[in-house]
């Protein structure tokens, strides 16, 4: 089996499995809950849970579950995501909230919110009470540092003095601590002891690092098509990415002003200097900040002592990929 075939695999019953559970008779509540989890993903998340569990040579079934979960939660946060931003695009096609309403898109985050934790809880039945305490406590604090690290991603659009290392903090929280908690329930799910379930988890909090400072790039370089939601909505947002604190720290006084000017403007004018300015003065640096935090991923997963080939060509695969990706 080739690398895209065991993808295929995983991603084809991980979808399986989301749509026997996100269903119901109150359709337009389904309809809204199913709707992002219907126009694609990369499914990155139960990748990396499968593949982590496969490597320690963990049950599928299980982790199919568990993937499944992950996956639930992660388009919870975006449904919410999108109505905190007001963001009319996600995926190439109009939010939930712009289709259905924000009342019904809020409460399809709460449902795919509850189904992620009815799915987990039955992917963990079975298992001795201490790895399944263990499970739902790391499933339960990263929704706590989730929510955390989107109200420090807020609070640093009002502010003008964000460094570095809280940039780092908050997208620890915000993005890394769901691929560390997809990675580390796939270890607990195979029975991995302390040590390679922190390997692990440490594998997904630099994954997920890497892979959000690519993500604020791309906000600035792939085209509205590639990426699936306007470019430049982070400047718009007055958002505080990398590019944006590594540009103000080396800018003029003149490239400083034409910044300031577009963080947080609707003159889409004002918008296009501001990143064409920020791209020259940081985008170097935040690819080779991707790439060491990448660095430090694959050092965690070589680190682990594999029960299966293929699984760890894949967790490396996905590493490398979060970085040379275009959208």
């Amino acid at each position: 089996m080739n690398l895209e075939e065991y993808f295929k695999e995983i991603t084809d019953n991980v979808n399986e499995t989301i749509k026997s559970y996100v269903k119901g008779d109150t359709k337009d509540l389904y309809d809204a809950s199913m709707y992002l989890l219907n126009a694609g993903g990369k499914r990155l998340r139960p990748l990396i849970l499968v593949s982590s569990s496969d490597l320690l040579g963990g049950d599928r079934e299980r982790s199919y579950k568990a993937a499944a979960a992950v996956e639930v939660l992660h388009n919870f946060t975006l449904i919410h995501d999108d109505i905190m931003d007001e963001d009319n695009l996600r995926r190439g096609i109009p939010t939930v909230h712009v289709v259905w309403g924000i009342p019904l898109a809020i409460l399809a985050g709460d449902l795919l919110h509850a189904k992620a934790f009815e799915i987990l809880n039955d992917s963990l039945k079975g298992l001795d009470s201490q790895r399944y305490y263990w499970a739902i406590s790391i499933f339960t604090k990263s929704i706590i540092i989730i929510s955390e690290g989107q109200a420090m991603d807020m609070d640093f659009e009002k502010r003008s003095n964000v460094s570095e290392e809280e940039y780092i903090e908050m997208i620890k929280k915000k993005t890394a601590q769901l691929f560390s908690c997809a990675s580390s329930l796939g270890g607990i799910i195979a029975g991995a002891n302390e040590n390679t379930v922190n390997k692990l988890s440490s594998y997904g909090l630099n994954l997920g690092i890497s892979f959000q400072i690519i993500d604020d790039i791309l906000g600035l370089t792939a085209d509205e098509k590639e990426l699936g939601k306007p470019i430049y909505s982070d400047i718009r947002e007055g958002k505080k990415t990398i590019l944006v604190i590594k540009a103000l720290e080396k800018a003029t006084a003149n490239e400083r002003d034409v910044i300031i000017k577009g963080l947080g403007s609707k003159n889409q004018e004002d918008v296009k200097k501001a990143a064409e300015v920020i791209k020259y003065l940081a985008l170097e640096y935040a690819y080779s900040l991707a790439e060491k935090y990448l660095d430090n991923a694959l050092n965690d997963i070589s680190s682990i002592e594999s029960k299966n080939e293929i699984a760890g060509k894949a967790l490396k695969y996905l590493g490398e990929f979060t970085v040379k990706r275009r959208k």
